[in-house]
């Protein structure tokens, strides 16, 4: 299970770590909600820490694997290489801050890499929310040097996918969940959109109103 401090640290500044944990819990759940609309996907569940035995309180469906890197670059260039040594064609790896990213951007990330691009999404706070290789054109120096978690990510990496010859798909952006400005931006952006008023998330939010007061 997520443990408290080592997940949503910044959410759980202001609202707790037990609900910082049980938000975490629930955007995940959503986000794979949202990727099994497309049954063809296999799904790898890639956890940390990297000696801890992985609860599956997700089900035994998926692949777990163990993270491996001192940062997230390496975490996540460990990733793909990962994937692709199992033999798959093309990767998209995908965090778990964005509960209600729409099924259309990942339908668009999908074509782009049939189509041997790269593809990227960013995020509104200057990162970016997916990030997509095939086998072929996968770029590890995207992942070096990179200054994690400030709003230079971006830009950063797409000088860097900019400086080959590989086509990049940029995807439109999308909205991370970090701080509770950000879930309060989430909660008002979903009442506006009735088809996903019934995630796991708005139904933990509209349980615990008093969450998004940071109270």
């Amino acid at each position: 299970m997520p443990q408290p401090g080592r997940v949503k640290t910044r959410l759980a500044a202001t609202i707790g770590s037990e609900h910082a944990v049980a938000l975490y819990q629930c955007f995940v759940q959503d986000i794979l909600t949202t990727l099994h609309l497309e049954p063809t996907w296999d799904l790898l569940i890639f956890y940390a820490p990297a000696e801890a035995e992985p609860v599956r309180w997700l089900g035994d469906q998926y692949h777990y694997v163990a993270q491996q890197g001192q940062d997230l670059g390496e975490r996540m260039a460990h990733g793909f290489r990962y994937t692709f040594g199992l033999g798959y064609r093309n990767a998209l790896i995908l965090g778990s801050d964005s509960p209600d990213l729409p099924w259309t951007h990942l339908q668009q990330a999908k074509q782009a890499l049939t189509a041997e691009q790269i593809v990227i999404g960013p995020s509104q706070d200057g990162g970016y929310y997916t990030l997509g290789f095939t086998h072929r054109n996968f770029t590890p120096a995207v992942f070096a040097n990179i200054p994690w978690s400030t709003a230079a990510v971006f830009a950063e990496t797409w000088d860097r996918l900019a400086a080959q010859s590989c086509p990049v798909l940029v995807l439109p952006p999308w909205f991370d969940i970090d701080t509770l400005a950000d879930l309060r931006q989430f909660y008002h952006r979903v009442q506006r959109a009735p088809n996903l008023t019934h995630s796991q998330t708005c139904r933990y939010l509209d349980q615990c109103p008093h969450v998004l007061t940071g109270a």
